[in-house]
């Protein structure tokens, strides 16, 4: 005789999704220090927007942008980037199979020298 009350178990193949999670997986930490001043002047904008916090530090990582003032290490680093990405493409000069990390340092370096000159 089967049961009459009570829920049967039923086995869902997905794993369910924590809160907030849409079909990505975020497991690395990204930290830096601030002023008490400059952690004020954070916090306000952030409320002003109204996203949280990893949200909100994502979309401005990732689509504002980037003022540089350059400097010795700034132009080195821009140097040492490009001449990799320079062997990159001569082995491959198709840049439609360009890796896609190495398209975004090549796109943030035109962004970079756009703004200095």
């Amino acid at each position: 005789m089967g049961k009459i009350y009570g829920k049967t178990k039923v086995d869902n193949p997905k794993p369910k999704k924590k809160k907030n999670e849409h079909n990505r997986i975020r497991n690395k930490l990204q930290n830096f220090r601030v002023s008490p001043k400059e952690c004020e002047l954070i916090n306000a904008r952030i409320a002003t927007t109204g996203m949280t916090k990893s949200h909100f530090f994502i979309e401005s990582c990732l689509y504002q942008k980037i003022l540089v003032k350059g400097n010795i290490r700034t132009f080195a680093e821009i140097r040492r980037a490009v001449l990799e990405l320079s062997e990159k493409i001569d082995k491959n000069p198709d840049l439609t199979s360009l890796d896609p990390v190495d398209a975004e340092r090549l796109k943030t370096i035109l962004e970079i020298l756009n703004y200095l000159f």
